[in-house]
């Protein structure tokens, strides 16, 4: 169990569990924010990146305590389709 596991696990949920209540909003700051909230529920956008985190959060704890090249690979393939759900939720649930 690495350090820097421990670190993002507890980062992931913690913002995470920020988003999902509302009370992180600061953490979706940057890019061009006029443009973005001229195209996104930015209430939308906060409750499922917060899933999303949350998600990587819980897949990350796990991977900490398994072994083995099969459950790295799992790891990775859980990541991807983590953020392919994130990525199809905001192109289809929270435009406007």
């Amino acid at each position: 169990m690495g350090a820097l596991d421990v670190m993002l696990t507890a980062a992931a949920l913690v913002v995470g569990f920020l988003l999902v209540i509302g009370k992180g909003s600061f953490f979706m700051k940057g890019g061009n924010d006029q443009a973005r909230k001229a195209m996104y529920d930015e209430e939308k956008m906060e409750k499922g990146s917060g899933v999303a985190l949350i998600l990587i959060g819980l897949a990350t704890g796990i991977d900490m305590f398994t072994k083995g090249f099969a459950a790295k690979i799992a790891y990775i393939v859980v990541l991807i389709v983590i953020l392919a759900g994130l990525f199809y939720y905001l192109r289809t649930k929270c435009k406007k």
